[in-house]
């Protein structure tokens, strides 16, 4: 299977993007952002990519009529961008951040007895809705009750979080 979450970004964009330029160039350039948060003398926006393909490959007896041994062979790959650019109250850009990955997410292989299919891979982590999917109903939900609820990444208020962030990482380890 394959995924593809977020719009790439091309190089002439990042070119146009990078150095002091407006927020409504920016805006013009590449859409609207996937997060948002506010910080002391302005605010950030972020702009990510995702492309992930997971391959799974099974074989079992069962044509033969053994159907109680299995041997499965999983990966996972993940390749994407994440932007992000940090404007003053002036709406200018001061500040540019952008990495661009290729790797593998992981995988497994399995000889085993088994009476049905078994998942070796699980992405299912990196496949949550995007944000800008969220925004009207995120105000719907009960607030956040972090201990650092002025850095919570859910309310958009003085940090951002990168989709795939462990839950024992960042701006969540002070959460309730």
């Amino acid at each position: 299977m394959s995924y593809q979450l977020g719009s790439p970004l091309s190089d002439q964009q990042l070119e146009r993007v990078s150095g002091k330029v407006e927020l409504a160039q920016v805006l013009d350039e590449l859409g609207p952002p996937q997060r948002v948060a506010g910080i002391v003398d302005g605010y950030v926006m972020a702009w990510e990519h995702w492309r992930i393909s997971e391959k799974s490959l099974g074989v079992s007896l069962g044509p033969l009529g053994v159907d109680l041994f299995s041997i499965d062979w999983g990966g996972a790959r993940m390749a994407g961008e994440f932007l992000m650019l940090r404007f003053d109250r002036s709406h200018q850009a001061t500040d540019y951040s952008f990495t661009r990955w290729d790797e593998s997410a992981g995988g497994g292989t399995a000889v085993q007895p088994s009476l049905g299919f078994i998942d070796v891979v699980d992405v299912s982590d990196l496949l949550t809705p995007m944000p800008q999917h969220q925004w009207g109903a995120m105000w719907l939900r009960a607030l956040p009750a972090p201990l650092n609820s002025a850095s919570s990444p859910d309310s958009g208020v003085s940090a951002l979080e990168q989709r795939g962030t462990p839950v024992g990482a960042g701006q969540r380890t002070l959460e309730e």
